[in-house]
């Protein structure tokens, strides 16, 4: 019982404690994930007869009884992806989803491995888990950056979704508390809101592959529960306390650099606990400004002909329905609506952001962009509704997904003040290799602050 005890010092649950069996082994998907209600049947899934998500070890847990409990994982934000390991989707199965998930990428601590499951254990994941969150069930301010530590708590499932090559991997989905700190500041949401994943893993449960399974995912509701003692520690120093939109929250106190509350709340009740906590005295940095000055579209990425996509058959025509969202050293935002691109468009940038930068340390910045095709297809949410922020269109995609014009990722060493110039890559997007300067180009300044 050493395990239980490290694992209950984070979070000691109030209830459904009892049904929590410990089972500290990394799990085989290739003797376990069926068991436990995968059904690898990719039709099935598209068209929401058969779950996406089912929790670890519910083989174990009787469909009359309560579900797998939630676990928690520490680690830091960082692995393969590099400075993509945190990021939102490019693209998602509408069926499935209500809006794009938010997708962080974890090295797990040395006794938290087991979670990470045996299909990673021969790619370059191995030793990570993915935490996943949908990207509007979580407000950007609390999405963490490479580098962050992190702690989380959040339901352990098998994506049924993915049972290809190694077969299913494991991951956090949802993810229903993140705390992540990186040194003068750290954030935390915790929130009792299922979103559909969550819906899918409990319905997997109480139909054990039953017919009823869709109808119950979309009466499932959305909640899942958070309750417990949480003691996340911050480090030596004076902490403020800074609420970002809590609701029916419990008071968070710091004593001795360890942020202290109890969530016991009603189920079914709401409960989001949204804090920012920063260092009263935090070390020198310097104030800087980047400023977005334009967006060149190379290639709108619509219709998918050779030059514009390697997604063939897709139902669309120019324009392209492009949205960008970006880093600056871990603030997250994103480039107002969508933007309707045709090739060689260009957009003026308005968004600034500020953000200060320890005395000989580096920053980062990151973009993404996506590119939607899935506007006539029905989302979680039904008809007319496609996974957001997407629009209604007429368009319908390569079953591959939505087109991904590519990332940039800036490793920024001294400030970098003044005008960057700066290309997508082609690596891991759909963007035609032909496009050797990638599908776009981003334009920005910084500048100091005084």
């Amino acid at each position: 019982m050493k395990r239980a005890a490290v694992v209950l010092c984070l979070l000691v649950f109030a209830s459904g404690a009892a049904a929590w069996r410990l089972a500290d082994v990394k799990p085989d998907p290739n003797t376990q994930a069926v068991a436990d209600g995968c059904q690898r049947d990719t039709t099935k899934i598209y068209t929401g007869f058969a779950p996406n998500w089912v929790y670890v070890n519910d083989r174990d847990y009787p469909a009359s009884g309560p579900s797998p409990a939630p676990r928690w994982v520490s680690g830091t934000v960082g692995g393969a992806t590099g400075l993509l390991a945190s990021r939102v989707a490019s693209s998602d199965d509408p069926i499935t989803h209500a809006s794009y998930d938010m997708n962080v990428d974890v090295t797990v601590a040395a006794a938290d491995d087991f979670l990470t499951g045996v299909s990673r254990d021969s790619t370059p994941e191995q030793g990570e888990i993915h935490l996943e969150r949908e990207s509007q069930s979580i407000p950007l301010w609390a999405w963490p950056k490479p580098g962050d530590r992190v702690q989380a708590l959040g339901s352990w499932v098998w994506d049924c979704d993915h049972y290809q090559g190694t077969g299913e991997k494991t991951e956090f989905h949802p993810f229903r508390a993140l705390f992540s700190s990186s040194g003068a500041s750290a954030t935390l949401y915790a929130s009792t809101d299922a979103t559909p994943a969550g819906k899918e893993a409990e319905c997997a449960h109480q139909t054990k592959g039953a017919d009823t399974f869709k109808d119950c995912a979309h009466a499932a509701p959305d909640w899942l529960g958070i309750d417990g003692d949480y003691a996340l520690p911050l480090g030596p120093g004076s902490w403020r306390v800074v609420d970002r939109g809590s609701v029916n929250a419990p008071s968070v106190a710091v004593v001795n650099g360890v942020a202290r509350f109890t969530v016991a709340a009603p189920a079914g009740q709401r409960v989001v606990v949204a804090k920012e906590f920063v260092l009263r005295k935090a070390p020198p940095a310097t104030h800087l400004r980047l400023r977005f000055d334009r967006l060149l579209v190379r290639r709108a990425m619509d219709p998918s002909t050779p030059n514009e996509s390697t997604l063939p058959g897709q139902i669309a025509k120019a324009p392209g329905e492009w949205q960008l969202y970006w880093s600056v050293d871990g603030i997250w935002g994103r480039w107002p609506g969508t933007l309707h691109a045709y090739d060689g468009s260009v957009f003026r940038g308005r968004q600034s952001v500020d953000f200060h930068v320890l005395r000989g340390k580096p920053w980062t910045f990151v973009a993404l962009a996506r590119e939607c095709d899935f506007g006539a297809l029905p989302g979680w949410n039904g008809p007319g509704r496609p996974t957001a922020p997407c629009p209604v269109t007429n368009e319908v995609g390569n079953s591959k997904g939505d087109d991904y014009p590519g990332a940039i990722t800036v490793l920024q060493r001294g400030l970098g003040l003044g005008r960057h110039v700066v290309n997508a890559s082609t690596a891991g997007s759909t963007c035609p290799p032909s496009n050797r300067k990638g599908c776009y180009q981003l334009t920005y300044t910084v500048s100091r602050v005084r």
